[in-house]
């Protein structure tokens, strides 16, 4: 492995802006397009004499041995970006910071704030913007370096995690966009979508591994004070939950989701003025929403648990949760592979058996975009089985079921498997006397 940097490392990282909304607009095409911007930074950063350090979906974490290299990896990406012609008239917006600071290795990994400070600059900026701080600005003066463009000074701004401002500068670059919308930092908006990612990204260089995943973002909306408090207590004990929020009713959740962005919502079904499923039935209502929910009851047959889910809701917990059960249930959630638990998936299908037979429809055209063998596996998810007995049914890997999973919620365009459920069994493609 060639040596990583040392000493005064140059760090970039990037992120595409929107990419759950181009996963939306693209579907199946949505891979190929992150192949082709893996490959256009990739060459970018190789070509500038960039290591890659981690790289997590759509976002990278690469160190330069001088800033220079960094501004000119940055600038080139930015312009292969531009060039390239994407698929269905999407367009791929990438947003890129730069610090320059002391950082030591272990293992492999850097340590250091110069690390997390570079990943909260990025997490700063907007598609096609690229940030640099105040630090890696004056070496560049200093070494009197010939920059591929002019700068532009956008003041003093506070990032999150860090108590004095740090001054930022743009890098405007002829034939790339010049003009942006104010930064996302303390005293504008908050992130966007999923941009916190990103900002913890850095954590991922420097924690071992059962603190590599993502920080989850959590809001809790419940009318009982001492509830919130109570969840507020379990989750803050956790180094990847953040609880970013709370709310005392369901439209005071809707604002704090939209102010916010979390990852994860836990929603009491319950509330007063706004009840939990209405307010999530209008968050789901919401294209670009990216935050899912939990729905929180006080009892296990809770006759409002299919109503919940067919509002958009990822699950159910029971507020006297054990706290493990609690913290694994929102991981879970916020992964994607959440899993039905039995109880639930009974009363899904219950819930058809008390229906007439005309609450089955006629198959919605996505079920025609999905192969035999993704209809196989959705219908093994409709049962509540795990990936990994799907494999033992279908007499496959537990990697191939996974591949197809995530086939069949982008065909459909379900969010989990909860939801997967719901389309089987109220499209009529699962009858409920076959999965009982």
């Amino acid at each position: 492995m060639e040596e990583r940097p040392s000493g005064t490392v140059t760090f970039l990282f990037t992120d595409i802006e929107g990419s759950t909304v181009l996963l939306r607009q693209l579907r199946d095409a949505y891979g190929d397009v992150l192949d082709t911007h893996g490959r256009l930074l990739r060459q970018a950063f190789e070509d500038a004499g960039g290591q890659e350090i981690d790289t997590q979906g759509d976002s990278f974490f690469v160190a330069f041995s001088s800033p220079k290299d960094a501004v000119h990896a940055a600038v080139a990406a930015q312009q292969s970006l531009a060039e390239e012609s994407w698929p269905e008239g999407a367009v791929v917006k990438v947003r890129m910071g730069i610090h320059t600071g002391d950082a030591s290795l272990a293992a492999d990994r850097y340590l250091g704030l110069s690390v997390h400070r570079a990943a909260r600059i990025c997490s700063a900026g907007h598609g096609g913007q690229i940030l640099i701080s105040q630090t890696t600005y004056a070496l560049l003066e200093d070494q009197e370096e010939e920059l591929p463009g002019s700068t532009q000074d956008l003041g003093a701004q506070r990032l999150k995690d860090f108590d004095r401002p740090i001054q930022l500068f743009q890098l405007v670059v002829p034939g790339l966009q010049e003009a942006f919308p104010p930064l996302r930092t303390l005293e504008h908006t908050p992130f966007d979508g999923d941009e916190g990612r990103l900002a913890d990204a850095a954590r991922r260089a420097s924690l071992d591994d059962r603190e590599t995943g993502e920080v989850i973002r959590v809001l809790i909306a419940d009318d009982q004070a001492l509830v919130r408090a109570g969840f507020r207590m379990i989750l803050e004990a956790e180094e990847d939950l953040e609880v970013v929020g709370e709310a005392s009713d369901g439209g005071e959740a809707l604002d704090e989701v939209r102010r916010l962005r979390p990852d994860v919502v836990l929603m009491d079904v319950r509330m007063p003025d706004l009840d939990g499923i209405e307010a999530t039935r209008r968050l789901m209502a919401d294209a670009e929403a990216a935050t899912k929910v939990v729905m929180l009851t006080t009892f296990d047959m809770d006759e409002y648990v299919y109503e919940a889910l067919q509002a958009g809701a990822s699950g159910f917990l029971l507020k006297d949760v054990p706290p493990e059960q609690l913290v694994d249930g929102i991981r879970a959630v916020a992964s994607g592979d959440a899993l039905l638990a039995p109880s639930i998936t009974k009363r899904v299908i219950e819930e058809f058996v008390r229906r007439p037979p005309e609450a089955a429809r006629t198959l919605p055209p996505e079920v025609e975009d999905l192969t035999e063998r993704e209809l196989e596996v959705l219908k093994q998810v409709a049962r509540g089985l795990s990936n990994a007995e799907i494999a033992q049914e279908l007499f496959v890997s537990e990697t191939t079921v996974k591949t197809h999973v995530a086939h069949v919620f982008r065909k459909l365009g379900v969010r989990d498997r909860v939801q997967a459920v719901v389309f089987a069994y109220e499209s009529g493609l699962v009858q409920p006397s076959a999965a009982q």
